[in-house]
């Protein structure tokens, strides 16, 4: 008989409490390392800082029927949020089973996530990051910020359906604590000066004289505004905002912006400008795809003393103004009023005042945060941006969300073909040959 072999037991017992070393270990550390592209699987800087400034405990009561799979989401992104501020409670609400909890909260269909502390609330009803941060942000906050649009002049409106109206975009400020209202100079002449941002969003209908004196009032004031030019200023047959110009030394050239780079993408309309190089400014700081500006007007600059201005969109140069009809073949008249680029189709006004720092920002173009565009390349980003910068919330631009570059595959015709012959036709030649110079060795053999 075989005696016992002492060194394979000795073995199997120091591997087997290794084994159960790492299993114990495991249990009570944790480690990762996230290389998607933008870091999507592991909590922002932004959203560390702000959980970092958590002062009392935060409650999330997330109201969901009983499928398992939004249950499961919602849990995998609170432990991330848990696992740096442990003052964070999650409660499941099923309004199946609890209808009257439903009711006392006052619940709407779909679905929401409750985000309280003892003073206040928000809530949402989509579920990420970003949404679920600037929650948490706004309870610190002592109120939302507010944008007042001017109406009354055909503007876009923030609540209108209509492809050129804003709702869609104007909804998503208001996720982030950027809520909208309206506002008309006509029945309100005094503008509220504790807005913290007005909008006049491409008027078509000239103002009255009283309504140009409550803007430059409300200006002189130090509010921040928004001014979005698509048609001429000027009192004959504009929209008499002529005075804005002067006092910004801001003015639109006349016809639309052409650019022959944007044509090559097949965008489907002469007028359309793709911009896929950005300004070195703040509020481009974490844009990573092209900007659509459709029908934009090129701005004149005339520096003035006292103004900080700065480049915020810019064309390339192979863009011009065309004041011609944009029909057939499209190209630069020289030697006329047409104007080749570079052209600048966005400013930034920054004017210090006695009490704090005005902030001012001129497009030629309010078709790009429509609801018909706004869903296109970089051009929701680029508006929270803007207005979180216009509104003084620096510090929320670098919590900006970008789409990850690599949750697409995009391929060339050239790329398509090679690729296609690669596994269609010479995968299977490979197979082949290979089958058939083993069967000659067998033969051989």
């Amino acid at each position: 008989m075989r005696k016992p072999d002492w060194q394979q037991f000795a073995l199997a017992a120091v591997v087997t409490f290794f084994i159960l070393l790492c299993g114990w270990f495991s249990q009570r550390f944790s480690t990762a390392v996230d290389i998607t592209a933008n870091s999507r699987h592991s909590l922002t800087l932004q959203t560390q800082n702000t959980l970092a400034a958590i002062s009392e405990p935060v409650s999330i009561l997330a109201v969901l029927g009983p499928e398992q799979a939004p249950r499961d989401a919602v849990r995998e992104l609170v432990d991330r949020y848990q696992a740096l501020q442990p003052n964070i409670t999650l409660e499941f609400i099923n309004p199946e089973t609890q209808p009257d909890r439903a009711r006392e909260l006052n619940i709407t269909n779909g679905g929401e996530l409750i985000v309280k502390n003892t003073q206040r609330e928000q809530r949402l009803r989509r579920l990420s990051e970003r949404a679920l941060t600037n929650a948490v942000r706004q309870l610190n906050r002592d109120g939302d910020r507010r944008i007042t649009f001017i109406t009354g002049h055909e503007e876009r409106t923030p609540d209108g359906e209509g492809n050129g109206d804003w709702i869609i975009s104007t909804s998503q400020l208001a996720q982030i604590g950027l809520i909208s209202d309206t506002t008309s100079l006509v029945t309100n002449p005094q503008i509220d000066v504790s807005a913290d941002l007005l909008v006049i969003a491409g008027p078509r209908r000239p103002y009255f004289p009283g309504e140009i004196a409550s803007l430059l009032q409300y200006i002189g004031e130090g509010g921040n505004l928004l001014w979005i030019i698509e048609h001429d200023n000027k009192a004959d047959g504009g929209v008499n905002l002529d005075a804005l110009s002067l006092e910004f030394g801001v003015d639109v050239m006349p016809g639309k912006v052409i650019d022959t780079a944007s044509q090559r993408l097949n965008t489907g309309a002469p007028s359309i400008v793709v911009l896929d190089r950005h300004t070195n400014h703040p509020i481009n700081g974490n844009l990573v795809s092209p900007i659509i500006l459709p029908g934009s007007k090129a701005l004149a600059i005339t520096p003035l003393a006292g103004q900080i201005v700065s480049p915020l969109l810019l064309t390339p140069e192979s863009s011009w103004t065309e004041t011609g009809e944009l029909q057939g073949e499209v190209r630069f008249d020289e030697g006329g009023d047409e104007v080749a680029g570079p052209l600048t189709l966005g400013v930034t006004i920054e004017r210090q005042l006695s009490n704090n720092t005005q902030r001012i920002a001129i497009l030629g173009d309010a078709d790009f945060a429509s609801n018909q565009f706004v869903g296109n390349g970089s051009n929701q980003a680029f508006l929270e941006s803007l207005v979180l910068w216009l509104a003084g919330d620096d510090q929320a631009l670098e919590f900006v969300t970008q789409a990850a570059p690599d949750t697409q595959l995009s391929l060339s015709k050239k790329a398509i073909v090679i690729l296609s012959g690669l596994f269609l036709l010479g995968m299977p030649l490979l197979m082949l040959c290979i089958a058939a110079w083993l069967a000659l060795r067998r033969r051989r053999a």
